[in-house]
């Protein structure tokens, strides 16, 4: 029988070129985006038998419930879930309000997890299933500006980890994609907090501009010289999705793999250190006020 594949967040970059790839497949696809990206999805690809298109917003639980049980009557539950969907706030703690930190864990866990929570229970029954969520570079390590962009991706990745436990004896696999520097214009979709939008239309200079400058300067150093693409991730989670036995994480990029290893041989206080003074223009910082 054809498996049925759910991908979240296909309107742009990693998620796009992965539903560009299954629509060439034998499985049946339900592809997912927010209201304003759908028109993008629905020019490119054409409904059919084995591939739909449908609004979901992981910040809305009772969608998530809606879109599964739609599934569940369609073709019998979803057999893979790629939980790719996700918001990058770039913000200091200090500037993040209630509001912001809520979205972003919403949108890369708190929906995802619930999206998960309403899929196993068909998965169960089968006694097979794959869930593959996308973290990131930031799940494995925290950069400042973006604290609640690696909160978030920690808890998934801790949460992926406890699944991996729980859901084996069901012979469920679940793993995690862990990409780092791509060649992409996702950097360019970052979303600043509430206090920091307001500092920059009042141009109210903030006392940490060196860190929004200097992290912006080199997150897109990086990004535009990176050797790996969004089509590369999509053609590894597709691998990963295909394996019988697929590792609890995967990384994805280069320096993912670099992090991992640095993680691994470096005393954790010689780590840190080391880190913070690779930090681009790290002695300009503080001096604001």
């Amino acid at each position: 029988m054809q498996r049925v594949v759910l991908v979240t967040g296909t309107s742009s970059g990693i998620g796009l070129e992965l539903a560009r790839k299954l629509s060439n497949s034998d499985y049946r696809v339900i592809i997912t985006a927010r209201r304003n990206s759908l028109p993008l999805l629905t020019q490119e690809f054409a409904e059919n038998s084995r591939f739909l298109i449908r609004e979901l917003d992981l910040t809305d639980f009772s969608a998530i419930h809606t879109l599964v049980d739609e599934i569940e009557r369609f073709w019998g539950g979803v057999d893979i879930l790629v939980n790719n969907a996700g918001i990058s706030y770039r913000s200091v703690v200090e500037d993040m309000t209630d509001t912001d930190e809520w979205r972003q864990m919403a949108t890369n866990y708190l929906g995802p997890m619930c999206l998960i929570r309403s899929v196993l229970p068909s998965m169960r029954q089968k006694r097979a299933g794959r869930i593959i969520n996308v973290s990131s570079v930031g799940g494995m390590m925290a950069m400042p500006t973006m604290a609640s962009y690696s909160a978030s991706k920690f808890a998934l990745e801790g949460a992926s980890e406890a699944l991996w436990y729980e859901l084996r004896p069901w012979n469920i696999q679940v793993s995690l994609i862990q990409p780092g520097f791509i060649h992409s214009e996702s950097f360019r979709r970052v979303v600043y907090s509430q206090t920091h939008q307001a500092r920059l239309l009042r141009h109210e200079r903030s006392p940490f501009q060196a860190y929004y400058e200097q992290m912006e300067r080199f997150v897109t150093l990086m990004m535009e010289h990176a050797p790996q693409t969004a089509e590369d991730i999509a053609d590894l989670i597709i691998h990963t999705m295909n394996r019988r036995r697929p590792p609890l994480r995967v990384p994805g990029t280069l320096d993912a793999h670099l992090f991992a290893l640095l993680r691994r041989l470096l005393p954790r206080s010689l780590y840190h250190q080391l880190l913070y003074r690779l930090l681009p223009g790290i002695r300009l910082w503080g001096k604001e006020e």
